[in-house]
């Protein structure tokens, strides 16, 4: 079981590099095709109208990608400090009960994202640039089917935590 985790949780650190390495990409597009449209705006004697399509899909993409690398890391807004002060043995179980939740969240978002990206967008297409709105809606099972993945990994044991923690400690309080 052991080793099984680790090859999970080093999955779930290749996936995390990737969906990096994207989130970094479709950020300097998002920047880059704002940037555009400003500047025709200001000095173009025409504005180009299909710069806030290409926006609204970037940034779709982006949220939710950079969620799924907050979900892994726990940075999403929530109440630590409350939680810090249960038990472990509870924390382990709210641990749990919170990653249950997320799942059930999960699940909404890859069957309604899914329907909403082959049953509909398939069908329709972007006014300017006149891509399918499939490839707009499939942000949302693409996303949340990583953060169930990432899900599952705060289940399972992750022994590289136990070292992350004392890594802390150290840094904390060098006489550790």
């Amino acid at each position: 079981m052991k080793s099984f985790c680790e090859r999970y949780q080093a999955f779930l650190d290749r996936l995390e590099k990737i969906a990096v390495w994207v989130t970094s990409f479709l950020l300097a597009l998002l920047l880059g095709n704002e940037t555009l449209g400003i500047l025709f705006d200001i000095f173009g004697s025409q504005s180009i109208p299909w710069t806030t399509e290409l926006s609204v899909c970037l940034f779709a993409w982006l949220v939710l990608l950079g969620s799924t690398i907050l979900f892994r890391h726990g940075a999403h807004i929530s109440l630590d400090f409350l939680v810090d002060y249960f038990p472990e043995k509870l924390r382990f179980f709210l641990r749990i009960g919170y990653a249950g939740l997320a799942i059930i969240v999960v699940i909404v978002f890859i069957y309604f994202g899914a329907q909403l990206a082959f049953f509909v967008g398939r069908f329709q297409k972007s006014v300017y640039l006149g891509l399918s709105l499939f490839y707009f809606y499939l942000s949302v099972p693409v996303g949340g089917l990583l953060m169930g993945l990432n899900a599952l990994g705060m289940i399972l044991p992750n022994p590289r935590r136990e070292e992350l923690s004392k890594l802390a400690k150290i840094e904390e309080n060098p006489l550790y």
